[in-house]
């Protein structure tokens, strides 16, 4: 009888021990997943915040208010109008809130001239939010600027920076 005894001890030992060994296992598969799923989401919300720099790019190169016209013809590619640029500001901040923060959310958007000489720079939008861990993350696009104010078109080059926070 004590042999039996034994036999079924020794037999509730080893399926404990089975069972613990289980529960270690589905333990350290757990925080494996964890981790995986933690890694792939960072990188999932890195892609998705480089597509929405893209997208706020395009954008910004296809606006009405800033591109290069030539009457009823198509608009020049990659041209912004300097006339535009200089007075667009106002519209910018006049319709921020109920037109223009729709279409661009919390970004900036800098025009920077840097040929020929003196250099400029124009700030279109810019709108934080009110995080104190802010991430920035710019793209930038050649550009020219054309320039008519002196009855003749000059060219000009800069470069669109767009930017977002997130």
């Amino acid at each position: 009888m004590k042999w039996k005894n034994r036999s079924a001890q020794v037999r509730m030992t080893e399926t404990i021990a089975v069972l613990f060994i289980f529960f270690v296992l589905i333990l350290f598969s757990i925080i494996f997943y964890y981790q995986y799923q933690k890694v792939s989401f960072k990188e999932k919300q890195e892609e998705l915040f480089a597509t929405r720099a893209m997208d706020l790019t395009l954008r910004t190169l296809f606006l009405p208010e800033l591109i290069c016209s030539k009457g009823d013809a198509e608009p020049e590619a990659n041209c912004f109008d300097l006339m535009k640029l200089r007075h667009v500001n106002q519209t910018f901040y006049d319709h921020l809130n109920d037109y223009y923060f729709e279409l661009f959310s919390f970004s900036k958007i800098i025009v920077h001239q840097y040929y020929p000489e003196p250099e400029e720079e124009w700030v279109l939008y810019d709108k934080k939010p009110e995080k104190e861990d802010l991430q920035y993350d710019p793209t930038y696009f050649v550009l020219t600027l054309k320039d008519e104010a002196e009855g003749e078109a000059q060219y000009k080059y800069g470069y669109l920076e767009v930017g977002v926070y997130s």
